[in-house]
């Protein structure tokens, strides 16, 4: 059965741009950013020299504009950011329908998407664009905030909609210092916030209360941070120092023509060199699609881990 093709709904909000304010009829709405920083990322800009934090904001807007410009009236003015952009579109078939698309809850909220993509008759994918030049994990986590809110006040207003992708437009193009250029260009999805959790999040804010973050680590983990890395690199380093160790006995070894070492408490064994053979059980099912390779399968199941970068 044909899906009947969704044209998105208007919000019926207007935007100030110049005040960055947002009305429905006579009501001021409140916008998603200054929540998210209340609060969720209170410390974002502490210790950000305010001049940077202008210097960032102009050029992010000059690369909005221009590519805005781009996808509502085809002009590219030549910045290698747009061609950047052009380029992301065409490598990841984004098929433009709207930019700077206002979605509300209709009550209190509203703000703008950067970007809509149609992926088919009534599904989309939402974009937003950063020019940051280093996207940290307290940035990404922001715009995956700001992108599942978006998500759901975007089939609110839309509601025989479905948001599929959410990712980040990573782009930008600044001259360093040296001469050569902060050159970044790259697309970065982001899984997206149940949108109860989402509503969650705004009905605590709008009670004046602090909203309890469910994604972030425990204090008890929190506190042990310093402890964790301290353990990992006394880790690596008598890792480290066991292999050096073992290599001078294992090269004395054989030189010595001695297989095996005793001192009672810790044996010594050298293992001859060998080879190994295996079997490549995927050229294998390439070369002979036609085979039921099932029979002689098996599936076990394989404990979840943890992985701790530092």
């Amino acid at each position: 059965m044909k899906t009947t093709r969704i044209e998105l709904k208007d919000s019926g909000v207007l935007f100030n741009k110049e005040r960055h304010e947002y009305w429905l009829g006579n009501r001021q709405l409140s916008g998603i950013t200054g929540m998210l920083q209340r609060q969720l990322f209170p410390d974002e800009f502490n210790n950000v020299p305010e001049e940077a934090l202008k210097e960032a904001a102009r050029y992010g807007t000059e690369v909005h504009e221009s590519i805005e410009l781009f996808d509502s009236s085809w002009i590219n003015d030549g910045t290698q950011e747009v061609q950047d952009y052009i380029s992301l579109c065409q490598e990841n078939n984004l098929v433009h329908e709207r930019s700077e698309y206002t979605v509300t809850d209709g009550e209190k909220w509203a703000s703008n998407i950067d970007k809509v993509y149609r992926s088919s008759d009534d599904t989309f994918s939402l974009g937003d664009i950063k020019t940051y030049g280093i996207m940290t994990p307290e940035k990404l986590e922001k715009a995956r905030w700001q992108l599942s809110i978006y998500a759901y006040f975007f089939e609110l207003q839309n509601k025989d909609a479905k948001v599929g992708n959410l990712f980040i437009l990573h782009i930008r193009n600044k001259p360093k210092q040296d001469g050569t250029f902060d050159h970044i260009r790259n697309i970065m999805p982001v899984e997206r916030i149940p949108s109860d959790i989402c509503k969650e999040l705004l009905d605590t804010d709008l009670q004046g209360k602090q909203f309890i973050n469910p994604y972030s680590i425990p204090e008890k983990y929190r506190e042990q941070e310093n402890y964790i890395r301290q353990l990992i690199q006394t880790k690596n380093e008598t890792e480290a120092r066991l292999s050096e160790i073992k290599s001078e006995i294992l090269e004395d070894m054989e030189s010595m023509g001695v297989k095996t070492w005793d001192t009672g408490t810790m044996r010594l064994t050298r293992k001859l060199p060998t080879t190994r053979l295996s079997f490549n059980a995927n050229k294998f099912k390439a070369d002979h699609p036609g085979l039921d390779f099932s029979p002689y399968e098996r599936t076990s199941n394989v404990s979840g881990s943890l992985l701790i970068a530092v």
